[in-house]
């Protein structure tokens, strides 16, 4: 398994993006920014939206084998599910950037045992949805769409860029709301995000202008403006906010701070599992399921 707390070489870290790998590609975009700006911005934009595959762990491949994969559609985009079915309520679990529903498989046996059924999404282009570019938008459709066909949801567990899909569906979606929503590493805004993968780049000024200048043509807004805290006041259901403190995607201030924006929102603190590792951890886990069986 991947090492969580690895050291960022050249600023910060991006997921799914080994030191080795930003070196080439600080090197090759030095070689593009010199030729010409306007194509490291559409070279840049192409990129970020072109998500790694993460490979299948050996350990979670027994899980996995064990769910009914059912595969749906949401507009032009086809994904996947895994339901590991139980008489109980459904709990769905959505996943970050180059990431996988097979990432929660520590989440299946105990929630399960705590008498929940369980739904994992591949977003498009990730896991073993089909299709090469993906983005925001793409995963808040397709979580949209599973709680359309699932209803009524008891909760959502969403990771990274899943949680901030998680968000945006409570603040742009009327319908099929989930009772519940616990959130993982959430980014404050994709500006940050952004930013990061601009740094990663090695993107002059001018680089990164034209990369938000194509942020704004595609999606009619500011990454910017696509925050936590512009969701925030239409969250009404209970919120557990997980953040470790040794982070390196989405500082833990930015957890910290999510959690303030949200009323009534419970913080919990990791330590020493950086951006994603909390979902392997046996303790945290219980917290969740504490959280989810509980009345607020």
């Amino acid at each position: 398994m991947e090492k969580e707390r690895r050291k960022p070489v050249l600023g910060r870290v991006v997921p799914g993006v080994t030191p080795t790998a930003q070196r080439r590609l600080r090197g090759f975009f030095a070689l593009v920014q010199a030729v010409s700006t306007s194509l490291a911005g559409k070279l840049a934009f192409l990129m970020f939206c072109t998500p790694p595959r993460r490979r299948l762990e050996p350990a979670d491949a027994p899980i996995i084998a064990q769910a009914r994969r059912v595969n749906m559609r949401c507009g032009k985009d086809r994904f996947a599910i895994f339901h590991w079915e139980h008489p109980g309520p459904p709990v769905v679990l959505l996943h970050g950037w180059g990431s996988h529903a097979a990432r929660f498989a520590d989440f299946v046996g105990p929630l399960h045992a705590a008498g929940y059924s369980v739904i994992g999404i591949d977003a498009p282009a990730h896991g073993t949805s089909p299709g090469m570019f993906s983005d925001l938008p793409k995963f808040r459709d397709s979580l949209a769409e599973v709680l359309r066909a699932h209803e009524p949801i008891h909760a959502v567990i969403g990771h990274s860029l899943g949680g901030g899909a998680v968000l945006t569906v409570l603040a742009e979606t009327a319908d099929h709301h989930p009772k519940k929503i616990c959130l993982f590493g959430v980014p404050s805004d994709l500006d940050y995000i952004l930013e990061s993968f601009a740094m990663m780049l090695g993107l002059k000024p001018p680089a990164l202008a034209n990369l938000r200048g194509r942020f704004l043509a595609r999606f009619g807004r500011t990454a910017s403006s696509v925050s936590v805290f512009a969701a925030a006041p239409r969250v009404r259901i209970p919120v557990l906010v997980v953040h470790d403190e040794d982070d390196n995607v989405a500082p833990i201030a930015q957890g910290t701070a999510m959690a303030e924006s949200i009323a009534g929102a419970v913080l919990w603190r990791t330590r020493g599992f950086g951006h994603s590792g909390a979902l392997r951890d046996p303790a945290t886990i219980q917290r969740v399921i504490a959280f989810l069986k509980s009345d607020a």
